[in-house]
């Protein structure tokens, strides 16, 4: 009796003093703030697009951004925080890529994804082309006429395979893409929980025909091993694990926001200004960003903000511009499974993030200063 005692005292012991790795507390979180600016070298950025066009190198040292004024690509330490180059790219000739660049993605140390109306281009870090793929060359699965695709990513553990959404204009209907480019297939994956998204969609009509219109944003985000579908309108994601061949959907429910954007009372409008009016008030209702992988501690950020308009109009602003405001900014942490550990409001943002990602445990996020680029890094404490 006395020896099993024993025995159970020692695997109480070992038990106890084997889970020596205390994981973060996100039930209360604090938060800070900092500003870094970028040296340009004289040289002037290309901030128009808020760094839309941008793509971060695997170990987080450059962000590479496209210059759509200079067709080059702006290679950027995130440690020496300077530019350190630029890589011309051609629109004719035998490493032409064409006169447009929708988007374009890092591949590892030395190559790009870049992708034109036509196709898709594989460049090495001289702009050279290494193969180029036409969206109706593919074998399997090739997009119809009437399809666009949309920026295509892909995963630092296979930097060969890419995701990326297809949508037809006319129909609006989406399509979430796996691109296998040496061998020409694309597996299509339908995405039955974002249909609601039709019900978003705003449509202009100017003398009886149609002129454009406004739409919910979907977003792509990765992990080291996964690809995360979200949308703007609802706290929901849809999951692609690499070795997976089915989409997983999950649906979550936050303790301070709702959970979905509130659904347009009409869905036409007849002048820019009624259009303006109608996106304005979608704004003030909830919105959601993608979430951000932060590697080092496993996790994901995920933003989400109501705009806060201030009375005040942008001075020589256009209908579609949106004026100041002073948004209400919410922060939430999820597991490597897209589960919610951790919710807060964060009051330091007084502006919703627009491009942003996680590097040395911040979240950086782009700042436009006086026409110079700069980062607010958001530092966050938790118990």
């Amino acid at each position: 009796m006395k020896n099993y005692l024993i025995l159970i005292s020692i695997l109480f012991l070992f038990s106890c003093g084997s889970s020596t790795e205390k994981k973060a507390d996100f039930s209360q979180m604090t938060f800070s703030l900092d500003t870094v600016m970028v040296d340009s070298k004289d040289e002037i950025l290309y901030l128009n697009g808020n760094l839309m066009q941008s793509s971060l190198s695997q170990d987080l040292k450059y962000l590479y951004n496209f210059n759509q004024q200079e067709f080059s690509l702006e290679k950027i330490s995130l440690d020496a925080l300077e530019l350190q180059g630029k890589i011309k790219l051609e629109k004719e000739g035998p490493n032409g890529i064409g006169d447009f660049v929708s988007n374009f993605n890092l591949l590892g140390e030395d190559r790009f994804l870049v992708q034109g109306f036509s196709g898709l281009f594989i460049l090495d870090s001289l702009g050279k082309i290494l193969k180029k793929l036409e969206y109706g060359g593919f074998e399997k699965g090739s997009l119809s006429s009437e399809e666009f695709m949309m920026r295509l990513f892909s995963l630092p553990s296979d930097p060969n395979t890419h995701y990326g959404f297809s949508v037809a204009w006319e129909s609006n209907n989406y399509v979430f893409n796996k691109v296998e480019i040496e061998n020409n297939k694309n597996t299509r994956f339908e995405m039955p929980e974002f249909d609601k998204l039709k019900e978003y969609r705003i449509e202009l009509i100017m003398n009886g025909a149609p002129a454009g219109g406004m739409g919910p944003s979907l977003f792509i985000s990765t992990s080291m091993d996964k690809v995360i579908l979200s949308n703007e309108i609802a706290n929901e994601f849809y999951v692609l694990a690499n070795d997976e061949t089915t989409l997983e959907y999950i649906s979550l429910q936050s303790s301070l926001t709702p959970n979905r954007k509130k659904e347009n009372t009409v869905n036409q409008v007849e002048s820019i200004e009624a259009l303006s009016e109608l996106y304005k008030k979608s704004q003030e209702d909830i919105n959601f960003s993608k979430p951000v992988w932060d590697n080092e501690n496993r996790i994901f950020y995920r933003f989400s903000y109501f705009k806060r308009f201030l009375e005040k109009e942008n001075e020589g602003a256009q209908p579609l511009d949106l004026p100041e405001s002073n948004d209400e900014v919410y922060l939430t942490i999820l597991d490597e499974n897209l589960q919610i550990i951790g919710e807060s409001k964060v009051p330091e943002l007084k502006r919703a993030p627009s491009t942003h990602f996680v590097k040395d445990g911040k979240i950086w996020i782009f700042e436009n200063i006086d026409d110079e680029l700069a980062f607010v890094r958001l530092s966050i404490d938790s118990k």
